[in-house]
């Protein structure tokens, strides 16, 4: 994981998405700290945008689908880059990616080499590209991950569910999908309405909440139970507790204040799991009220109480009133923590020495 990300806490929000045409047929895979913002520069609203959705003949563009649940803003770039190359990346076993290039094939022909010996990404339909995200939902490197599909487009679920029904091996129960319709602008009747109403960004997209006000109440409670004067120990070895010197987790129900040490919490939800295999849980339950628990939930309340002053203050400050053409709190929000988004897409035929799948540099 990059230097930069080790002193960061895990991310508000961090999604990957699908992006479809709605004048052609063509697709783009991205990754965005905000989604609803990330819409309007792909389809000009806004400055920003990749170079391959600027073009005038594919707008507008809409937001078909997202995968949330990523730790970092790395390991949503890493799944982007593999969702986008299911064919090259290296999370898939190479026997795999080749069985995958050869289903891809449109043509019975091999598959062509580029200039530099580098595979050529083969064409990918719509089917293609949700069947490379079912499969990657469930490789060993993303296999731990809280990931959450969430489709707004009803055809594009309706193909999901279709294609990938019989795919084996099944997503785990980990991995939830949901949708949510989001509604598409009407036809205007003047030209001028109609460029401003067809890059108009739906509101379910909008009403994604990208800061940490989920967060709020749950770390306020952390902080105010490690602060308080009463000695604690740990809800599982009951050993004293030195939140000073040691990881300490507080359970995020309300009327709950069991805390632990992060070892034992661990150790507690894998052993709830019966797989002696993982290093790191994914849900369990809380060793004093019994409520279930995610492991991201309470890493990410870690995290930000360890490693987010800056973020913390941004949260809990007073709001500013918004003007009328002031950008929303969650876009000031990430704008003040310096959040960008990042274009794989036309990166993807960099080749790196160490043999790792292509990342671009964090800037």
């Amino acid at each position: 994981m990059p230097a930069l990300e080790i002193d960061r806490p895990i991310p508000a929000f961090y999604c990957c998405y699908l992006l479809r045409s709605r004048n052609r047929k063509s697709y783009y895979i991205g990754s965005t700290p905000n989604p609803a913002r990330r819409l309007g520069q792909h389809n000009g609203s806004s400055k920003g945008g990749a170079k391959r959705t600027s073009m005038q003949g594919k707008r507008p563009w809409e937001m078909t689908c997202i995968v949330t649940g990523f730790p970092s803003k790395h390991a949503a770039l890493q799944f982007e880059w593999a969702w986008q190359n299911t064919h090259a990346t290296r999370h898939i076993e190479r026997d795999v990616r080749d069985a995958r290039v050869e289903e891809l094939q449109t043509k019975k022909r091999a598959t062509a080499a580029s200039a530099n010996g580098r595979r050529r990404r083969p064409p990918m339909s719509l089917q293609a590209r949700l069947k490379n995200l079912h499969h990657l939902c469930g490789v060993a490197s993303f296999s731990r991950w809280p990931l959450h599909l969430r489709f707004f487009a009803a055809d594009v679920f309706d193909a999901w569910e279709k294609n990938t029904a019989k795919m084996s091996p099944r997503l785990r129960d980990t991995v939830t999908v949901q949708l949510t319709p989001a509604e598409l602008p009407a036809p205007a009747t003047d030209t001028v309405s109609e460029l401003q109403n067809q890059f108009k960004v739906p509101d379910i997209i909008k009403a994604i909440s990208v800061a940490y006000e989920d967060c709020k109440a749950y770390a306020e409670k952390g902080k105010a139970v490690l602060e308080s004067e009463k000695p604690h120990s740990c809800s599982i070895c009951k050993g004293n507790l030195d939140s000073s010197s040691s990881l300490v987790l507080v359970c995020p129900v309300e009327n709950c204040f069991a805390v632990s040490h992060i070892h034992c919490q661990s150790n507690r939800f894998l052993a709830e799991e019966c797989n002696p295999d993982p290093l790191m849980p994914i849900e369990g339950t809380c060793a004093r009220c019994r409520t279930p628990l995610r492991w991201a939930t309470l890493m990410k309340e870690l995290s930000l109480r360890t490693r987010g002053q800056k973020e913390l203050e941004a949260m809990l400050k007073p709001k500013r009133r918004k003007k009328a053409d002031s950008i929303s709190e969650s876009d000031s929000a990430a704008q003040e923590l310096g959040e960008e988004d990042e274009d794989l897409d036309e990166t993807w035929l960099e080749e790196l020495d160490d043999g790792e799948d292509p990342i671009p540099s964090q800037q």
